[in-house]
C-alpha cells in the first residue's frame, strides 16, 4: 500500500475504537481480495467489517463505552452516526417482528440469533440482532472480528483489561459470532455495515445495515445466516433465521441534471444520469455513468453538497455497481432531508483525494 493511500484509511479509521492491531489490519486491507463482490458484479471500494464498525466509503460509526445491560435500540445507533432519526422515522421502527423459522444447520448451536428491531425505507434495511447464549453464566460473546487482545470496552463493557483477560478473569469461554443477510435475501449482502455492543456477558446486540437491491414493497423476506466459533476452534456453527419485514416509508424520487453533458476531466468517464429519492429514513443518489477505460482500481468517486465550498452532505456511504460494458452506478446514502432545487456533484479520486470536477445540477422540470 502506498502512503496516500495508507493515509486515506488511517483518517477514514481515525473514529474507530479499535486497537491499534486492528485499526492497522483495517488500513492494509486493499486490493482485489478485500474488495467485496457480490452477484450481479456488484463491487463495494471500501467496506470491512470490524470488531467494532464498518466503513462503506469515509462513513464510520464511532463506538462509546457502555454499562453492560445497558439495551442497544435502533434509535440510540442512529443517535451515535452523524444520522440521527427524525420523528417520523423512529415511528416506522419494527419492534414486533414474528420469527417464522429457525433453523440450526449444524448441531450443538450454543447462541440463540433474534430480529429485535427493523427499520426500512425504500433504500435499506437496519435491523437489530439479539444473539444470546442459551447457557447462561458459561461464555462471553463478541463478534467475528475482534481479537482477545483488543479492549473490552470495544464491547461496551466498562474496565480496563483485554477481551481475554477479561474472560479468563470470570472463568468465560469466548464464543466469535457473524449474522449477515444470506445470498438469496432481497439486500446486498456484501455491502453491510455492523455494529455491536454488548448487553451482559453472555448477550451481544448487534445492528446491521444493508442496501435493497429492489424498492418494492413487498420484497422483504429475510433469511439471515448466523455463524459462531468457540475461541481457539476453527470450526463454525451455523445457523439461519427468516422473517419477513414492512417497509412503510414513502418516497419522493426526482432526476437532476446539468446543463451542459459531465465529462469528468482526467478519466473516460460522462455521467448519464442522477436520480434522487427522499424518504423519512435517508436520502438515496444514484449516478449513472460510463466509464470505458477505468482500471480495476479506478477510484473514481462522486458525492454531493450544497455548493463548491460546502462539506459533503451528512452521513455519507455508498458502493459502485459494475454494470458491464463499462457502464456504473454509484449508491450514495445521506441523513434525511429535503431535496434541494440545485446542488453540486464532485467528482474526485478517493484513493488520491484529488477533485477531477465540480458540476452544478438541477431539478429536471
Amino acid at each position: 500500500m502506498n502512503n496516500a493511500n495508507k493515509e486515506y484509511y488511517k483518517r477514514v479509521y481515525d473514529k474507530v475504537h479499535a486497537s491499534e492491531e486492528l485499526k492497522e489490519r483495517l488500513m492494509d486491507m486493499r486490493g482485489e481480495n478485500n474488495r467485496i463482490k457480490a452477484e450481479g458484479k456488484k463491487r463495494n471500494r471500501v467496506v470491512w467489517k470490524a470488531a467494532v464498525a464498518a466503513a462503506a466509503l469515509a462513513v464510520t460509526v464511532p463506538t462509546g463505552v457502555y454499562a453492560a445491560t445497558h439495551y442497544f435500540d435502533m434509535k440510540e445507533f442512529f443517535s451515535r452516526t452523524d444520522r440521527p432519526l427524525s420523528e417520523e422515522a423512529d415511528k416506522l421502527i419494527e419492534t414486533e417482528i414474528p420469527q417464522t423459522q429457525k433453523k440450526n444447520i449444524t448441531e450443538e448451536m450454543p447462541v440463540e440469533f433474534t430480529a429485535k428491531e427493523a427499520l426500512c425505507d425504500s433504500g435499506s434495511v437496519n435491523l437489530i440482532i439479539e444473539a444470546k447464549a442459551k447457557e447462561s453464566g458459561k461464555y462471553l460473546l463478541a463478534f467475528e472480528d475482534s481479537l482477545e487482545t483488543d479492549p473490552v470496552s470495544n464491547l461496551g463493557i466498562k474496565g480496563d483489561g483485554t477481551i481475554g483477560e477479561y474472560a479468563e478473569e470470570r472463568g468465560l469461554k469466548i464464543l466469535y459470532l457473524g449474522t449477515g443477510f444470506a445470498q438469496d435475501s432481497p439486500f446486498s449482502p456484501g455491502v453491510c455495515s455492523f455494529d455491536c455492543k454488548s448487553a451482559g456477558d453472555d448477550v451481544l446486540e448487534i445492528w446491521v445495515r444493508a442496501d435493497r437491491t429492489t424498492a418494492d414493497k413487498d420484497a422483504l423476506s429475510v433469511i439471515m445466516l448466523n455463524t459462531v466459533r468457540v475461541a481457539g476452534s476453527e470450526e463454525i456453527l451455523k445457523s439461519t433465521n427468516t422473517f419477513e419485514l414492512q417497509d412503510k416509508s414513502s418516497r419522493e424520487t426526482v432526476l437532476y441534471k446539468a446543463e451542459e453533458e459531465i465529462k469528468v476531466k482526467g478519466t473516460s468517464a460522462v455521467v448519464t444520469k442522477i436520480e434522487m429519492e427522499a424518504t423519512e429514513v435517508g436520502n438515496y443518489v444514484k449516478v449513472y455513468f460510463t466509464n470505458p477505460k477505468a482500471a480495476e482500481d479506478d477510484g473514481l468517486t462522486f458525492r454531493i453538497k450544497d455548493n463548491k465550498d460546502a462539506e459533503e452532505w451528512k452521513g455519507s456511504g455508498g458502493y459502485v455497481e459494475d454494470l458491464g460494458d463499462g457502464k456504473y452506478c454509484e449508491y450514495l446514502t445521506y441523513s434525511a432531508g429535503r431535496l434541494p432545487q440545485k446542488c453540486i456533484l464532485e467528482a474526485f479520486n478517493c484513493w488520491e483525494k484529488n477533485i477531477y470536477g465540480q458540476y452544478e445540477i438541477s431539478i429536471v422540470k
